[in-house]
């Protein structure tokens, strides 16, 4: 079976009505947002989505996003392979008091009358799902030489300071 791009565009009431499904892929690069936390914006995200009507009769979104991206290892600064996965459970309001109706299970996505932008809604949940920090191991990071050789300073060998404090001692001293 061949992959196919995401839909642009969809009528997100419809679609949950008739409980329609949909999966395709989007490029990261038409993702602006969510490249400024990657290292680069190379790679795809695979693309899941289930529209229909729950018990209660809200217009729902299940999904799962999948991107295999770059991250940025913060140890040496230097793009590292990982993965971010999304999965997310949205309600379709068309205003802000249908959102606060909602309950806190559910992330209102606030549609309007126009159409759903897919990529949108896939890039927010992306985002909310990337890792706030990452690392290479250290045995892969570039970095792990100076890492290791801080820790393997050998106690004899580091300089003794004078604490920065020891002036409060002074002052305290009557001379």
């Amino acid at each position: 079976m061949q992959r196919q791009p995401l839909p642009k565009q969809v009528d997100a009431r419809r679609f949950a009505t008739s409980g329609v499904d949909v999966t395709g892929f989007l490029s990261v690069k038409s993702l602006p947002r969510f490249v400024e936390g990657l290292a680069s914006d190379d790679g795809d995200v695979d693309v899941e989505l289930h529209f229909y009507r729950d018990e209660q009769g809200f217009y729902r979104i299940d999904g799962r996003a999948c991107a295999q991206v770059s991250l940025l290892c913060q140890r040496c600064l230097q793009g590292m392979p990982g993965q971010v996965d999304a999965d997310f459970e949205l309600a379709l309001v068309w205003n802000d008091d249908q959102a606060k109706a909602l309950p806190r299970s559910l992330d209102p996505v606030v549609v309007g009358e126009e159409m759903l932008e897919l990529a949108e809604v896939v890039q927010d949940e992306l985002i909310v799902s990337t890792p706030y920090v990452s690392y290479h191991a250290l045995s892969d990071c570039p970095a792990a030489d100076a890492v290791k050789g801080d820790q393997e300073v050998d106690s004899d060998e580091t300089p003794q300071r004078e604490s920065p404090f020891s002036v409060l001692g002074k002052l305290k001293s009557p001379d």
